[in-house]
């Protein structure tokens, strides 16, 4: 009786959660300009950071699970959106990601029926300049970063813990195994897993 009335309560309070926090990052997207589709599911807290003249595009029936195990395999990471000035996310139709950060300094596309898997990282920059010269006064560091847009293709399936760095294309269907460090393009209709990520098979 005591578990029956324990799994009520937390399925509840999950299900009372996920209600308010499917209308609170919707209104934030609404504010921040956000273009967006039908069926828009972000299922709990997202750290969400967009900067002026940023653009953002989403599709229908997007869903990103951040953090409460929505996606066992993230437990509690929640996920983040991350655009600078001036930069762009534009994500298409049946686009699924879990507790994942998307940081983009120039531009990232993610294309239709792709999957990421829980605690990516998609990143189109460096982060600071590779310098360390300008690294030590922050406005020298901040003008001398590295960025190059990052492209993920139609139907590609990537791994839990994977990360996608600057410079990228992921070619459609293929498929990144989970762990890898994609520093490289990757060709369509492959599997490629490691560090750094190589083509180990053809689908």
């Amino acid at each position: 009786m005591k578990y029956f009335i324990y799994k009520i309560l937390t399925k509840s309070i999950r299900k009372l959660r996920e209600f308010f926090f499917l209308s609170y990052n919707k209104f934030l997207f609404s504010l921040a300009g956000v273009r967006y589709g039908k069926r828009l599911r972000i299922t709990n807290h997202l750290y969400i950071d967009i900067e002026q003249d940023s653009k953002i595009s989403i599709g229908n029936n997007f869903i990103f699970t951040s953090g409460e195990a929505f996606n066992a395999l993230s437990r509690n990471i929640k996920g983040c959106i991350h655009v600078k000035t001036n930069a762009q996310i534009i994500i298409g139709d049946n686009v699924g990601i879990s507790s994942s950060c998307l940081w983009a300094e120039s531009s990232i596309q993610i294309g239709n029926n792709v999957k990421i898997g829980g605690d990516c990282l998609i990143m189109d920059t460096d982060a600071h300049s590779l310098n360390y010269i300008y690294r030590r006064k922050y406005k020298d560091d901040i003008i001398n970063i590295n960025s190059s847009p990052i492209i993920i293709e139609d139907d590609v399936l990537i791994g839990t813990r994977c990360i996608i760095l600057k410079g990228v294309t992921i070619g459609k269907r293929s498929i990144i195994g989970s762990g890898s460090i994609v520093t490289k393009n990757i060709p369509p209709n492959c599997i490629a897993a490691g560090n750094p990520a190589k083509v180990i098979k053809q689908i």
